[in-house]
């Protein structure tokens, strides 16, 4: 069968760094084929080349057996070559229906015809399971609705290619199914669909074919009902993966951080208490709505506390302020890195060392020492193997894995207590994951706690040395060691504890 799109031979460097050496690459109609590698493997750089995006330096594109030599943008969307990003492309301001057919409107007397633009997105949407109305703003729509918006979009040019990245990294499994039942369509229409996942789970349910990039290079392709995921994993790391999780603690100290019955203005969080203690990953569970996201945030001051108190090391506070618990020594990792911890068009390096700038130590008598900035920044790039590993270069051109290592490397620049990590490893590829629980562990056995809020079940049974579960707001169970199960967890996260359990049975 001939491949609908063919990639032979493809080289693109940036500057000194060459992120793609060689690739051969081909989607075949009828197919899912699955691309695995770590972040900063040259996935993203591959999909650009797909698109039009990038041009190869080297090599050749071939798209249903007619080699195009300057292939663009305009050429792959012609061509039928569709993409549904991380990053959604819509425009809020617009409805559903503009969105869907925005720059090959229908028209009528040479005006656009708004009556057929929203019958057309209507059945569209139909098709895909949708009940969105096509005159609604793309802007009020939720993320998971969003992403039919933008399939609906790539439905609307020539069959052809279907890329997907990371898809279900900020939807519900419920609506991550509804998702796999329209990959599952698709194929079976004919369409090429190329699948990016760190989620080996998503790779045996959807996947034909899967190809393994490592250092911008195809490792390795196989037809997935012959190759095992311990082989998959050991391709995508160069070396045998036989413990992402590390060792748990082993010596627990005193309390680093008390919190005692908070309460959110929001009302997401409702009288929660916790402690924190030198030398151990603290786990807070629960499902979307849980409160447990809110309580990260109100800890740092970015949510409003009407009650309870934090206690760290000694000092007592109320009304939480972002600087002031930055200064008591909390480190914070939030949830969306691109939106609340980096400056993704200033270097590595300035995001790294964005809280210390300011200081006396860097900035005596107003000059700011460049130099020792600098240092700094080199430093904290190799210790936690940001990739590649340039300070100068943007932060937003790095992958997701690679931005959140510039996270953690910035709250490595001064003394913490009490490291506060709300989803470290969204979007991250296994390797990125090892490492980053690692540097976590690594924190805890230097005296240092963290507390790590994760809707992830088998992270927070791995990495945590107790975990606390939520349900609408309040902590419903409280785990350690052997209690630490998947299913104490999701019994504590639909609102049911062992010890409510336990009194029904005496009564």
């Amino acid at each position: 069968m001939e491949p609908v799109i063919a990639l032979e031979g493809i080289v693109k460097q940036f500057g000194a760094v060459r992120a793609l050496k060689g690739v051969d690459f081909a989607l075949y109609p009828g197919e899912v084929h699955v691309l695995l590698g770590e972040n900063g493997a040259g996935k993203s750089t591959l999909v650009n080349t797909i698109l039009g995006t990038y041009t190869p330096d080297e090599g050749t594109v071939t798209i249903r057996g007619k080699t195009v030599p300057h292939h663009n943008p305009t050429i792959a969307r012609a061509s039928g070559i569709n993409v549904v990003l991380q990053d959604f492309s819509l425009a809020p301001t617009l409805s559903v229906a503009e969105n869907i057919f925005l720059g090959r409107e229908p028209l009528r007397g040479g005006l656009v015809s708004q009556r057929e633009m929203r019958g057309r997105t209507r059945g569209l949407l139909e098709r895909l399971g949708g009940g969105i109305d096509p005159a609604a703003e793309a802007g009020s729509l939720a993320r998971a609705e969003q992403q039919l918006v933008e399939i609906a979009k790539a439905l609307v040019g020539n069959p052809g290619v279907m890329l997907l990245d990371e898809p279900t990294a900020a939807i519900s499994d419920d609506e991550s199914e509804r998702l796999f039942t329209i990959v599952d369509s698709l194929r079976e229409e004919g369409w090429a669909i190329l699948y990016i996942t760190h989620r080996m789970e998503e790779v045996r349910r959807l996947g034909n074919r899967v190809s393994v990039m490592r250092d911008g290079a195809t490792v390795s392709s196989y037809m997935l009902d012959e190759v095992s995921d311990s082989r998959l994993l050991s391709d995508m790391v160069g070396r045998e993966l036989n413990e992402v999780y590390p060792h748990k603690a082993t010596e627990i100290g005193d309390t680093l951080i008390e919190i005692d019955g908070v309460a959110s203005a929001n009302s997401k969080v409702k009288g929660v208490s916790l402690t924190v203690r030198q030398g151990e990953i603290v786990g807070v569970a629960g499902l979307v709505g849980s409160g447990k996201s809110d309580l990260a945030r109100m800890i740092l001051g970015l949510e409003p506390t009407i009650e309870g108190s934090y206690t760290i090391a000694g000092t007592t506070v109320h009304k939480p302020a972002p600087r002031r618990m930055l200064d008591l020594g909390i480190g914070f990792m939030p949830e969306d890195r691109r939106r609340e911890a980096l400056s993704l068009q200033r270097s590595v390096a300035e995001n790294i060392t964005l809280e210390v700038v300011g200081t006396r130590a860097f900035s005596p008598l107003g000059f700011l020492r460049t130099g020792a900035l600098a240092t700094v920044a080199a430093g904290l790039v190799e210790r936690t193997d940001v990739r590649p590993p340039i300070p100068e270069r943007e932060v937003g051109m790095l992958s997701g894995g690679n931005q959140q290592k510039v996270v953690l490397a910035r709250a490595l620049t001064k003394e913490r207590r009490v490291f506060v990590v709300a989803e470290p490893t969204a979007g991250v590829d296994v390797g990125s994951r090892q490492q980053i629980y690692g540097q976590l562990r690594d924190l805890c056995d230097q005296g240092a706690g963290v507390l790590a809020i994760s809707s992830d079940l088998e992270e927070i049974i791995g990495i945590a040395d107790r975990i606390y579960v939520m349900n609408s707001g309040v902590i419903t169970a409280e785990l350690v060691g052997p209690q630490i199960t998947p299913e104490a967890i999701v019994a504590g996260a639909f609102g049911h504890s062992g010890a409510a359990e336990e009194r029904e049975n005496e009564s």
